[in-house]
């Protein structure tokens, strides 16, 4: 089964990046995704080439590959070499729970590079200053988290009944 779909108007304006003076015209980093689920057993590099390679004929900007079993290493190296796009694989397994509705975990929401300016700039912070969140962590993962993007996390608490952190990814 495989299917395309595209971002909301919502999603484009969260990631596209702030114009600069070097760069006044600006677009955004998403457009249409791939899903692509597999019923190999195992994904070896030929498998992950045919998907790049389809990511990249149909204009596709990211794409999603489920698979039954884990993709080996090289496979995952493979994808190293596409020009502005985006592969994110997951096993079927990892998707049977959603972990956002969790209870230990707490709500994630992206900002938007305008967000993130207005935030740095009332911290007076630069980018390096905030927390970490590794790409690789499930909830950016996820949420399909790029470097230098920021996620506002909502915890409960018993004093002061809810706050707000943030994590710069990395």
């Amino acid at each position: 089964m495989n299917f395309s779909a595209r971002p909301t108007p919502t999603m484009l304006t969260k990631y596209t990046p702030l114009p600069t003076n070097a760069q006044p015209a600006t677009t955004p980093e998403i457009g249409t995704i791939w899903v692509e689920f597999t019923t190999e057993s195992a994904i070896g590099v030929k498998q992950m080439k045919e998907f790049c390679q389809h990511i990249d004929q149909h204009q596709f900007t990211t794409g999603i590959l489920i698979t039954q079993g884990p993709v080996t290493a090289s496979a995952l190296k493979s994808t190293i070499g596409l020009k502005d796009k985006w592969v994110e694989t997951f096993q079927e397994t990892d998707l049977l729970v959603n972990i956002t509705h969790h209870e230990l975990v707490p709500k994630h929401i992206l900002m938007s590079a305008a967000e993130k300016k207005q935030l740095l700039e009332r911290y007076r912070l630069k980018e390096s200053q905030l927390p970490r969140i590794q790409t690789g962590d499930p909830m950016a993962k996820y949420l399909g988290l790029r470097r230098g993007q920021v996620v506002k996390i909502i915890r409960k608490s018993e004093t002061a009944g809810r706050y707000a952190s943030y994590r710069w990814t990395i």
